[in-house]
C-alpha cells in the first residue's frame, strides 16, 4: 500500500507526522511518500537519530506551506508548490 502524507500539516508538524510515518513504515508493510520541505523532515528525522531514509519512506520536495489563514479556494491557484497540492497532484 502506498500513502502520501502532507508532513508540513497538522498542529505538530512537520515532527508529528514525520515520527508517525517512520513508525508505520517499520511496523507495516507500507510504503510511505512524506511530501514537504525536505530538509526540514530530514532534520526531524535526525534530531530523533535517524541517519538514513527509513526502508519504505520517500521525499517529495515542496517548499511552500498552507497555514490556516489562507483561502482554500486559492491555495491550489497561489502555492503550486505547497505540500497539499504537490501531494494531491500525486494523488490525481
Amino acid at each position: 500500500m502506498k500513502i502520501i502524507v502532507d508532513a508540513m500539516g497538522g498542529d505538530n508538524a512537520p515532527q508529528a507526522p514525520v515520527m508517525g510515518a517512520v513508525q508505520a513504515a517499520k511496523e507495516l508493510d507500507v510504503q510511505i511518500n512524506l511530501v514537504g520541505r525536505g530538509e526540514e523532515i530530514l532534520k526531524v528525522m535526525k534530531n530523533n537519530g535517524i541517519q538514513d531514509l527509513p526502508s519504505g519512506i520517500t521525499i517529495s520536495d515542496a517548499e511552500e506551506v498552507v497555514d490556516m489563514h489562507d483561502n482554500p479556494a486559492q491555495v491550489i491557484r497561489k502555492k503550486k508548490n505547497s505540500s497539499m497540492v504537490v501531494g494531491l497532484k500525486m494523488l490525481a
